[in-house]
């Protein structure tokens, strides 16, 4: 069992933000302190029915395609290390959850591994910088994804092609080539080429690691 608690175990990264999430609140990002009151157990979990298990492993391979940044088909912890502590993960913390997924211990986590992790321990499937984190504040969430498409949008045709999307994530110097196109394989969920606002609106409140990858948004958290 993996204990994340903040502040000692999880000491967030000062320059992370997120937003609030208790019921009486409203979504206002804040720069995360030492206060911020957040805690999750991973722990193994009783195993999902079928149906739910074939929409994990869909969005595992989705997430798992945010991380590969080097898009060779293996989360490395480098890459794993890269991607969450800047969600505000310890490197600790980070190194005891890449173990989690590594279950065959050769130093890399594949699409499978990765896939059986999300399956095993269901609160990584809402973390910060993996899944559905802060799904609730979907309006937010949605103008964040609009704000994102507009800038990606560069011929303002109404949809991202693959060469936008490209030229997006090249600017960070942070992707492959082949990791562009498998996110964009990814993304591109009715598989007719191109990326409309509605697919990269459910990517955004599905998926926090994709928020972190294409950037800030208004509402970033």
């Amino acid at each position: 069992t993996i204990l994340l608690v903040a502040p000692a175990a999880f000491a967030f990264a000062p320059s992370a933000r997120v937003a609030f999430t208790t019921p009486d609140s409203t979504f206002q990002p804040q720069r995360v302190t030492t206060s911020y009151p957040y805690s999750m157990k991973i722990a193994s979990s009783s195993t999902p029915p079928a149906a739910d298990i074939e929409r994990i492993h869909q969005d595992a391979d989705t997430i798992f395609s945010v991380i590969d940044n080097n898009g060779d088909g293996s989360i490395s912890l480098e890459e794993l290390t890269n991607h969450m502590t800047q969600s505000g993960y310890a490197d600790d913390v980070v190194a005891k959850i890449f173990q989690k997924f590594d279950i065959n211990g050769d130093g890399g986590v594949s699409p499978e591994e990765f896939r059986a992790g999300l399956v095993q321990y269901s609160p990584l499937r809402s973390a910060p910088g993996l899944g559905d984190y802060n799904k609730e504040f979907v309006k937010e969430i949605n103008a964040d994804a609009d704000y994102l498409f507009s800038s990606i949008d560069t011929d303002r045709s109404g949809s991202i092609s693959i060469k936008e999307l490209q030229e997006h994530l090249t600017r960070g110097n942070k992707y492959s080539e082949s990791a562009q196109t498998n996110i964009f394989k990814m993304l591109d969920v009715n598989d007719d080429g191109e990326l409309s606002k509605d697919e990269l609106r459910d990517a955004f409140v599905r998926y926090s690691a994709l928020r972190q990858a294409l950037g800030e948004g208004p509402n970033y958290k």
